[in-house]
C-alpha cells in the first residue's frame, strides 16, 4: 500500500472528533500511518482533548490555526507540508467502520486514473447517504428534483457497487497528491460548501477521474460544525456557494438558470407549507421565512462566508 496520511479539520468538534479518532486508531496503527488533526480556531477545547487522549499515540499529530480559515483555506495550509503520495481528507464528523480506511486506499489504487475516491457515506441509523453527484448546472439539477426522471441523476443512483462519479461529497475523500497540486489545490474563494465540487471539476478537466468505493463504509454525522455557524440558515450555504461555483465554471446563462430554477422549487415548497400548515414545522424550507431568505440570497448575491 502506498504511504498515506490522514488529515481532518476541525472546529468545535467536542461532540464528534473523539468518536473519529477512536475510530481511525486500530486501523492507523496496523498500517503505520499518521492522522493531521488541523484545528481551524476551535473553541470549545475539542483540540486540547484530542491532544490529551491522543497525544501520547505515534500516529496522532496536532496542528492548531489561531483561526476559522474556511473549510479550503485550512485545508490548503493542513496539505501544503505532507509528503506522503495519497491523503484521506475525512470531516472530523465521520467514523470510519473497521477495515475501511484500507479498502478506500485499495479502490484508489484499482484505478490509476482516479485523482479522488470515496467511500459509501452512511446515516448514524445505517441508511445510505447519498454521496455521488453530478456537477450543479442548472439542467442536472432540474432532472434531479423531478421524481419520475430522477433516477437518472448521479444523487438518486445505485451507489452499491464500484463506479465513476462526476464528484463526490467531501465527507472523506482519498486525494492524490501529485494532482491535487497540479490543479492547485482548493480555491480558497470558497468558504464553506461546494470547495471539493469546484476542485473535481477541475481534475476531471485535466482528464482525472473520481470513484466511489462503497466496500470502504464511513458513518456521516452530517453538518455538525456547520449548524454551530450557521443554524437554521444552514441549508441556505448551498446557495452562494452553488452560484461561486456556477460564475466560475458556468456557462453565461447558468445562474440565470440556477436562479429561476431555486425560485421556482422554494415557491413550490411554499406552497406546499400553505397547503399543509404542520409542514413548515418539520421541514423549515416550507415556511415563509425560509423562502424571503433564500430569494435575498439568490438574487441578492452575498458571500458564502457570511
Amino acid at each position: 500500500m502506498a504511504a498515506f496520511r490522514v488529515v481532518t479539520l476541525n472546529w468545535n468538534g467536542a461532540r464528534v472528533l473523539p468518536g473519529m479518532l477512536r475510530s481511525l486508531a486500530p486501523q492507523l496503527a496496523a498500517a503505520g500511518a499518521r492522522i493531521t488533526v488541523f484545528d481551524n480556531g476551535s473553541t470549545d477545547g475539542s483540540d486540547g482533548a484530542a491532544a490529551e487522549e491522543f497525544g501520547s499515540e505515534p500516529w496522532f499529530e496536532l496542528v492548531r490555526s489561531g483561526q476559522n480559515l474556511g473549510f479550503a483555506a485550512g485545508a490548503n495550509r493542513a496539505l501544503a507540508g505532507v509528503s506522503e503520495g495519497i491523503v484521506v481528507l475525512a470531516n472530523n464528523d465521520t467514523v470510519f467502520e473497521e477495515g475501511s480506511l484500507t479498502a478506500l486506499l485499495e479502490g484508489l489504487s484499482r484505478h490509476p486514473r482516479a485523482a479522488v475516491a470515496g467511500p459509501l457515506l452512511l446515516w448514524p441509523d445505517g441508511r445510505v447517504q447519498k454521496s455521488m453527484r453530478d456537477f450543479p448546472f442548472a439542467g442536472r439539477l432540474f432532472l434531479e428534483h423531478l421524481p419520475l426522471v430522477r433516477r437518472s441523476s448521479a444523487k438518486y443512483a445505485d451507489h452499491s457497487f464500484e463506479r465513476r462519479a462526476e464528484w463526490l461529497v467531501g465527507a472523506v475523500l482519498a486525494i492524490r497528491m501529485d494532482a491535487f497540486r497540479e490543479a492547485g489545490g482548493f480555491d480558497e474563494d470558497y468558504f464553506f460548501y461546494h470547495e471539493e465540487t469546484d476542485l473535481q471539476y477541475r481534475l476531471s478537466k485535466a482528464g482525472h477521474e473520481v470513484w466511489l468505493v462503497p466496500s470502504a463504509r464511513v458513518v456521516h454525522y452530517e453538518g455538525v460544525a456547520a449548524a454551530q455557524k450557521y443554524g437554521r440558515d444552514l441549508t441556505l450555504r448551498y446557495i452562494p456557494a452553488k452560484l461561486r461555483f456556477l460564475r466560475k465554471n458556468g456557462h453565461p446563462g447558468s445562474l440565470l438558470a440556477f436562479r429561476l430554477l431555486s425560485s421556482a422549487l422554494a415557491a413550490g415548497r411554499l406552497m406546499a407549507g400553505a397547503v399543509c400548515p404542520g409542514l413548515p414545522l418539520r421541514d423549515g424550507r416550507c415556511s415563509s421565512s425560509y423562502f424571503a431568505r433564500a430569494m435575498r440570497a439568490l438574487w441578492r448575491g452575498g458571500s458564502d462566508a457570511d
